[in-house]
């Protein structure tokens, strides 16, 4: 105990004496005000005291791990197999327990665990098409990991996920009547033409309607051949 400690305690011991024997109120207010400013005073030393007595805590070394998504990666494909390919470097030097994959029909996920301070994950949800799981698997290689999705069919897939197939299908250019393409055309042309130009497809666009009735009347004599 400090000796500041042991004087005030000495203090307070004879103030709490002073503050029973006092027979004058007011006398007795200041006393007991005094007092409380010294217990008070007391109790702060003993809290010091006691931090200072404390071991202090050893502070945490350990190295937090966080996971990020893996977003990047190559892929091609073979009659059986679409082969995915995952580039983390040294990720050959992990234990075979930290690199775990899961497959469903059309999913699949890979997770490679404390590389670099970080797990690593990736998840594909919706696959172009089905596979089959029990036959999916993946295979570490150096600075890389292969993921191997066993095909359900032997199709040859334009993209990994159902989402950019769908978006390859819709930038295809969709198949046209070439008439109905032609049509447009003339369409077209007919309302950027000048008078002239109306005129001559007017012109044309009659004498082939005329053409069109004469080949549907088969030949049946007018008025001029009688």
């Amino acid at each position: 105990m400090s000796n500041k400690l042991e004087e005030l305690l000495k203090d307070v011991a004879e103030l709490r004496t002073l503050v029973a024997s006092a027979t004058r109120k007011r006398i007795q207010d200041i006393l007991a005000e005094e007092l409380r400013k010294m217990e008070l005073e007391v109790t702060k030393l003993q809290e010091e005291m006691l931090l200072r007595t404390e071991p202090a805590k050893p502070k945490d070394t350990t190295n937090k791990i966080y996971t990020v998504k893996i977003r990047n990666y190559s892929w091609d494909q073979s009659d059986k197999f679409v082969k995915l390919y995952i580039s983390l470097k040294n990720v050959q030097s992990l234990e075979k327990e930290n690199i775990i994959s899961s497959f469903e029909d059309k999913s699949f996920s890979l997770m490679v665990q404390e590389l670099d301070g970080k797990n690593h994950h990736l998840t594909i949800s919706n696959l172009a098409f089905l596979v089959k799981k029990d036959a999916c698997y993946h295979k570490v290689k150096t600075d890389m990991v292969v993921v191997f999705l066993a095909k359900d069919e032997a199709k040859k897939w334009e993209a990994v996920t159902a989402e950019e197939v769908q978006l390859i299908e819709s930038r295809k250019p969709k198949s046209e009547d070439p008439s109905n393409g032609m049509m447009d055309l003339m369409k077209q042309m007919y309302l950027d033409g000048d008078d002239k130009m109306k005129q001559m497809m007017n012109k044309t666009w009659y004498e082939s309607q005329q053409k069109s009735l004469k080949a549907e009347a088969g030949g049946m004599p007018g008025l001029d051949d009688i």
